[in-house]
């Protein structure tokens, strides 16, 4: 009994040692805290001095910072963490952008704001910097108060109905000989919900530098650079642009397909109709953009591997756009770019269907995807965008289609009846040798 006890109490001691011995190894350093993009959400990212070069996609808003902040090594994740719980000592001075040939580019503080139209996690984010960002966050204030006492007045509506429908159920099983009308129903419609969401304006240094190697640095009041603040900064662009699809089949539509690389190729059974999503994608080298948002990350990519990812979502997708659907070398159809929403089928319990949908401005209901459905059953071997009436295909957008043929469905069973059959087999087999045995015995 003493054992596990032991073991307890050596558990519990290690525990209450493990923030101790963390803390004490930890050193201040002047840490840089950017806000940077990937092409469709902002993210704070701490660089260390062991985290190395900073880095920013190129022609991109980021936001430049820099903290004095404890930093300690964790070796769960082989990474150098600062820890940002307590009220951290800003670095003071202004900050400089020092490119190739030697020229100083210094970085007045501005007011900035990050907004998100869709909501925060629903849609990309945008950052906007200097009298156009005061002026998006006064509206977004406007528009959210609006939004929220539209939203008060129809509740404060709604119970009133409610109070005069039950007040007259009442008074109707009374059985008054004179009971008074019903009240009317319900005329308005429940105002569409605000969630759209702004930052509080800040001010700071914002960038945004054109490709390549560059030094961010920081001088105090007296003109002198602070110590520790020289860090080499490296902004990459984007080696290609393309046109990727989100495929959603009609069968499991919220599980959808990514194909973003314009040399994949795209298996279907044929069972289901799929709905096309373009989207714009760029390409970037995968060293590079996989660890703007993971810095310290220790997998070692190949330099010649690259990678599609979408970018900001670009309007010229969203009009005029559709799919045109070829059989070898002939065009048989052009399918345009259609809003649908998902209807639940009533009595069925994971039923639903796609139908198109009609877009009403008197109406708050909005469609759950934009898509260009390609039916199932249609012999479709590639398709490719088109742009509105340009009358030739988006860059990367053409794709090969490929039709499998699966296997019967009882046939899917056959590996699973082998072990039975084996089984069967031993057994018959005993059996015989059983026999064989009396046999001998009695003869």
């Amino acid at each position: 009994m003493a054992r596990p006890i032991c073991a307890v109490a050596s558990m519990l001691f290690f525990c209450l040692a493990l923030p101790a011995t963390v803390s004490a190894s930890a050193e201040d350093q002047l840490i840089y805290w950017p806000l940077v993009t990937n092409g469709t959400e902002y993210r704070r990212i701490s660089y260390p001095h062991q985290a190395g070069s900073l880095l920013v996609l190129a022609d991109t808003e980021v936001v430049i910072e820099a903290r004095y902040a404890p930093v300690s090594y964790w070796p769960i994740t082989r990474e150098y963490l600062a820890d940002f719980s307590q009220r951290l000592r800003l670095a003071e001075g202004s900050i400089e952008i020092v490119d190739e040939s030697g020229k100083v580019i210094p970085v007045a503080p501005e007011p900035f704001v990050l907004w998100y139209p869709a909501g925060v996690g629903a849609g990309p984010s945008m950052l906007e910097r200097g009298p156009k960002a005061l002026a998006l966050y006064d509206n977004y204030v406007k528009d959210a108060h609006a939004a929220a006492k539209a939203a008060q007045e129809y509740q404060r509506i709604v119970a009133e109905r409610h109070a005069a429908a039950s007040a007259w159920v009442r008074m109707a099983a009374e059985r008054r000989e004179d009971p008074p009308p019903p009240p009317p129903e319900l005329n308005i419609e429940e105002p569409e919900r605000y969630q759209a969401f702004a930052t509080e304006p800040r001010e700071a240094a914002v960038i945004s530098l054109p490709e390549g190697a560059y030094t961010v640095r920081i001088r105090d009041t007296s003109g002198q650079i602070v110590p520790g603040s020289e860090r080499q900064l490296v902004s990459f662009g984007a080696i290609d642009q393309a046109t990727g699809y989100v495929l959603r089949p009609a069968d499991r539509w919220t599980q959808p397909i990514f194909s973003f690389a314009p040399d994949e190729t795209i298996y279907t059974t044929g069972r289901t109709d799929l709905f096309f999503q373009p989207v714009p994608v760029v390409q970037y080298e995968a060293r590079r953009f996989t660890r703007l948002f993971r810095p310290q990350s220790i997998e070692a990519t190949d330099p010649t591997l690259t990678i599609w990812v979408p970018s900001e979502e670009n309007e010229t997708l969203a009009d005029g756009a559709a799919l045109a659907l070829w059989h070898g070398d002939n065009m048989t159809a052009t399918s345009p770019r259609t809003p649908y929403r998902v209807a639940q089928i009533a009595g069925a319990s994971r039923g639903y269907t796609i139908e198109e949908f009609a877009l009403r401005a008197d109406s708050s209901l909005r469609p759950d995807f934009y898509a260009i459905r390609v039916g199932g059953d249609s012999a479709v071997t590639r398709v490719s965008l088109f742009l509105g009436d340009s009358g030739k295909p988006a860059s990367g957008s053409e794709r090969q289609i490929r039709q499998v043929n699966l296997p019967a469905e009882p046939l899917l069973f056959l590996p699973a009846l082998l072990p039975l059959a084996v089984g069967l087999a031993l057994r018959l087999w005993a059996r015989a040798a059983l026999s064989r045995d009396r046999r001998a015995k009695v003869s």
